[in-house]
């Protein structure tokens, strides 16, 4: 109820708002419960002293592993917060590229996947990550639009090593850069932050293959992957995550791609990847 109170109020992706909400209730119900354990404490023991025993000792030891756990909590939510909120471009990039913003923001991707995976749904809506299943017809609302966007080509060119990186490591030969194709990925990403949603359909109902064939380009087997991410390296990872989006990087069919990268700024960046024979 929080989250989605979040996601009405102000302009930020549901999953973000899911956790916004929780660590909000979750913080205000420790302190809630330390104030009342305190409370009955002090009650039932007003006189009670704390002598220095080797019990105490390895009480306050063991309290480091719990401290530590809940350090690393907090800040993969910080460093989430920065990259997920539309704070400066300049913070967001230098956030997800430093190594420890990658360990933590890869950190609470995983986890949400996995409770994705766990529960379903055609809509994978992360904090730092968001797509949709291959061939599925779910939009997503971005609760955002913008015309100031701009080409990334070099997360493009990254984008494109990363493909046949993982192509070669499964033994498959690489792809080929396609023009025509980048074209209509480019098209699509600027499309879905100009309309403000994310899917492989547009609100007219064009799918992947339609534009496709509204540009001229020939195929007999094709593919679409999705994904709005702050960095090329956490969108490859959860693509590489997610079994549909993996089967389409590593597929026997596909020799050519087009990879369109459309930088948002503050909204960060919406990935295209359009694959065909």
């Amino acid at each position: 109820m929080v989250g989605n109170w979040f996601s009405a109020t102000f302009v930020i992706p549901h999953g973000f708002a899911n956790a916004v909400g929780f660590f909000l209730v979750a913080f205000v119900s420790e302190i809630t419960i330390h104030a009342l354990l305190r409370f009955l404490a002090s009650a039932i023991f007003p006189t009670q002293r704390q002598f220095a025993t080797p019990w105490n000792r390895i009480n306050q030891f063991l309290g480091i592993f719990p401290s530590l756990a809940s350090a690393f909590v907090i800040l993969s939510f910080l460093f989430t917060v920065i990259v997920a909120l539309p704070f400066s471009p300049l913070l967001k990039h230098e956030v997800a590229q430093a190594a420890l913003g990658k360990m933590f923001l890869a950190a609470t991707q995983n986890l949400e996947k996995r409770i994705q995976q766990v529960f379903g749904g055609a809509v994978l809506d992360t904090l730092n990550f968001i797509t949709v299943k291959p061939q599925s017809d779910e939009s997503l609302q971005l609760k955002f639009k913008t015309t100031a966007v701009s080409v990334d080509g070099q997360a493009e060119e990254e984008m494109f090593a990363m493909v046949n990186k993982e192509r070669k490591a499964a033994g498959l030969s690489s792809v080929a850069q396609d023009e025509l194709l980048r074209n209509v990925s480019r098209k699509h990403a600027v499309d879905m932050f100009a309309k403000g949603y994310f899917s492989h359909y547009t609100p007219e109902g064009r799918s992947p293959f339609d534009r496709m064939a509204q540009a001229q380009i020939p195929f007999t087997f094709a593919g679409e992957n999705l994904a709005l991410a702050p960095s090329v390296e956490l969108a490859m990872q959860g693509l590489m995550k997610s079994p549909g989006h993996r089967a389409n990087i590593l597929s026997a069919q596909f020799g050519r791609v087009g990879i369109g990268v459309i930088d948002g700024g503050i909204y960060g960046k919406m990935f295209v990847q359009e694959f065909t024979d």
